[in-house]
């Protein structure tokens, strides 16, 4: 395990980066931005790697709640312009049922990504995040459905969460399918203009994310089929994704960050 700078965000622990580290920025949708946080966290401290992270918000979303708090922790576009990274990570965001153009940030995600073309070697998107980003980089053609994609799922020997109301079909991707199957489609994209991955499930999530996010959503009332692959017969989670997650990680960072080390 390497040594973790975090330069903002929630678990900040440092102000000035490291030298010898990847720099590494977080563009952080999810409404839970503490929790998603630490669980980013946890995975890159699975790596070899020293890393100087940066978490950043996009400027125009209107955060419904800890507005003020989540304004002061993070960074926005503006703050780094300027700067470069050895790597992006871009978290999914439970918006998937919504239009592209309906969600309030959607022009200020455009121009994210297209700054980060010239300032960043190399990306990876994540859940909904992955389908927006394959849209705008005219990768790929998603489309949504009605019944969620929801549980764990191995896909060409790649295992990982899944939570989503959308489908890429590998017939649709213009880039190099690494996994996926007919069920729930492309999973792992890779594109060589862009240096930048497109992954539709959660690797970061930890073993309670699918539970908590099942058993709320049956106290709520709402009809949601248990996640499949996941529980035990006595609704016990099992984490089979994390070594995985760990591997993938691992090979993304040593192909494209500068200071990655073996």
């Amino acid at each position: 395990m390497g040594c973790m700078n975090i330069l903002s965000g929630y678990a900040k622990n440092n102000h000035q980066p490291q030298l010898d580290a990847i720099n590494l920025l977080v563009l952080n949708l999810m409404p839970n931005r503490a929790e998603t946080e630490h669980q980013i966290i946890s995975l890159l401290k699975r790596t070899p790697h020293n890393f100087n992270v940066t978490f950043c918000r996009m400027k125009s979303h209107h955060i419904k709640h800890f507005d003020s708090e989540i304004i002061a922790k993070y960074v926005s576009l503006a703050d780094i312009r300027d700067q470069h990274f050895d790597a992006l990570l871009v978290t999914g965001a439970p918006i998937d049922q919504k239009q592209f153009t309906d969600i309030d940030y959607w022009d200020e995600f455009k121009t994210f990504l297209d700054w980060r073309k010239t300032h960043v070697n190399t990306s990876l998107f994540s859940c909904w995040a992955a389908w927006a980003a394959g849209t705008v980089d005219e990768v790929l053609t998603g489309v949504p459905v009605t019944d969620k994609i929801y549980g764990v799922y191995t896909t060409n020997g790649i295992t990982m969460p899944h939570s989503r109301y959308f489908k890429i079909p590998q017939t649709s991707v213009k880039a190099d399918v690494l996994a996926g199957n007919d069920e729930i489609g492309a999973t792992v994209i890779f594109d060589q203009q862009t240096k930048s991955y497109y992954v539709t499930g959660h690797f970061e999530y930890g073993t309670t994310t699918l539970a908590n996010e099942y058993f709320r959503d049956v106290k709520n009332g709402l009809q949601t089929a248990e996640p499949k692959n996941y529980f035990d017969q006595n609704q016990h989670p099992h984490n089979t994704w994390n070594a995985d997650a760990t591997k993938f990680y691992r090979h993304w960072l040593n192909q494209f960050a500068t200071t990655a080390q073996n």
